[in-house]
C-alpha cells in the first residue's frame, strides 16, 4: 500500500544505513500475522494501523503487550469504491445509496468490505454510510476482506463496494470494476493512518536503534511528500518486491489527477507523508484514534482502554528526540532534505514491509 511508502523509501534511498541501522523488510500475509509476530518478538517493528497500538496494548484480540509509536507514517490515503452495478442503479453518494437500500429492503442486503475491524477504513466507511442515513450495523453488511483481494471480490460480485487504502481503489477503477465515491481525506481530513509500531520493551532496550529508525523515516517522509520526487517514488513502489502494480495505477493517487472512474479529482491531500506536522504522534492524534476505537460497540467493555494510556502509546517525545538527528537544510514543508552520513553500524532489525491484507 502507498501508506507504507516512507518505509520503502528509507530502505531504497539508503537512509536507514546512513543513520546506522541495518533493516530487513518482510512481506507478511496480513494484519493478524503482523500483530502476532510483533507481540511474540519475531519482528522488531511494524508498519501498522494506528489502532493496532491500542489493541495490542490493551489485549484486544491479542496477548496484551505495552507498545508505542514514535512516528505517524501517513495521514489519509484510503477511499470508498462502489460497484458499477450500483452506479447503474442510480447510486451517486451515500444518500442515493440509502434510497436503494430502502427500495431493496427485505430482498437484498448490500455488502461493503473493510480490511480490519479496528481500522480507519472501517470507521470511515461507517461514517460515510451514516452521512446518508444508513445504519452500518443493521442496513448493510461489512465483512473483513484482505485489501489485495477486494477488487477481485468486487469483480466477482461478492461485494458491492469497499473502503481500502491505495492502490486497490485505483486498480479497481483501472480494471473497470468500480468507481470511487469518496476519499478518506474528504470523510475525515487528516486522520492518522499508519504508524511505526514497536513494543515498549524494544524502545527501551534498543533506544538508539529505535531513534535512528525514526530519524530515517522522517527524512524519507520529506522525500515522499515532495511533488518533484513522486515519479521516482512511483518507480520504487511499483517494483515486484513491493506493491507490484502498474505505474499508471500508482500515478493516479500519487501524481494525480485521481481517476475516480466517473471523473477526476485533485490529489493534493489524498495522502500526506510529512507536511503539516503529519509525522508527530501527538496526544491529540492519539486521542483521535482512541475515540475511533471506542466508537465500536463491542470494544466499549474493554477495561484497559482508558484515556491515561494515550500519552504512553503516542510518544511525541521520541519523535522530537529523533528529529534532532535529522539535518534539514530548509524548512520541511519546502520539501528539501538531506541525509546524515556516518554512524556506526548496528545489528539488523526486522520490520514489516507491506501486508498483503490491509
Amino acid at each position: 500500500m502507498i501508506d507504507g511508502a516512507i518505509l520503502i523509501a528509507a530502505q531504497e534511498l539508503g537512509l536507514f544505513a546512513r543513520h546506522g541501522v541495518s533493516v530487513r523488510l518482510h512481506r507478511e500475509l496480513g494484519w493478524a500475522t503482523i500483530r502476532e509476530k510483533l507481540v511474540h518478538e519475531e519482528l522488531d517493528a511494524a508498519h501498522a494501523p494506528a489502532s493496532m497500538a491500542f489493541a495490542i496494548h490493551c489485549g484486544i484480540a491479542s496477548v496484551p503487550r505495552p507498545c508505542l509509536t514514535g512516528i505517524i507514517m501517513s495521514l489519509n490515503g484510503s477511499a470508498i469504491t462502489l460497484s458499477n452495478e450500483l452506479w447503474k442503479l442510480g447510486v451517486r453518494d451515500a444518500a442515493s445509496l440509502k434510497s436503494l437500500v430502502e427500495r431493496e429492503r427485505g430482498r437484498r442486503i448490500f455488502s461493503f468490505g473493510a480490511v480490519l475491524g479496528l481500522s480507519t477504513q472501517n470507521y470511515n466507511l461507517r461514517k460515510w454510510l451514516r452521512s446518508g442515513g444508513i445504519d452500518p450495523d443493521r442496513d448493510v453488511r461489512i465483512p473483513v476482506i484482505p485489501s489485495p483481494l477486494v477488487h477481485q471480490t468486487l469483480i466477482e460480485r461478492y461485494l458491492d463496494g469497499f473502503c481500502v487504502a491505495e492502490p486497490w481503489n485505483s486498480l479497481a477503477v483501472a480494471e473497470g470494476a468500480g468507481w470511487i465515491a469518496a476519499t478518506s481525506a474528504e470523510i475525515d481530513p487528516g486522520h492518522p493512518e499508519k504508524i511505526l509500531l514497536v513494543l515498549e520493551k524494544f524502545a527501551e532496550e534498543r533506544s538508539g536503534e529505535h531513534l535512528a529508525m525514526i530519524a530515517a523515516l522522517i527524512e524519507a517522509s520529506i522525500f515522499c511528500d515532495n511533488p518533484a520526487n513522486r515519479k521516482e517514488l512511483v518507480r520504487i513502489l511499483s517494483q515486484p518486491r513491493y506493491i507490484d502494480v502498474a505505474s499508471k495505477v500508482l500515478e493516479s493517487s500519487l501524481l494525480g489527477p485521481l481517476q475516480m472512474g466517473r471523473g477526476e479529482s485533485d490529489v493534493t491531500d489524498f495522502i500526506v507523508f510529512h507536511r503539516s506536522d503529519a509525522n508527530i504522534p501527538t496526544r491529540a492524534q492519539g486521542r483521535r484514534v482512541f475515540n475511533e476505537i471506542r466508537s465500536v460497540g463491542q470494544i466499549k467493555a474493554c477495561r484497559g482502554l482508558r484515556t491515561d494510556i494515550i500519552g504512553r502509546i503516542f510518544r511525541e517525545d521520541l519523535y522530537l528526540e529523533a528529529s534532532k538527528q535529522v539535518g534539514l537544510r530548509q524548512a520541511p514543508d519546502k520539501g528539501d532534505w538531506t541525509a546524515r552520513k556516518g554512524s556506526k553500524q548496528t545489528p539488523d532489525l526486522s520490520l514489516t514491509q507491506l501486508p498483503l491484507a490491509g
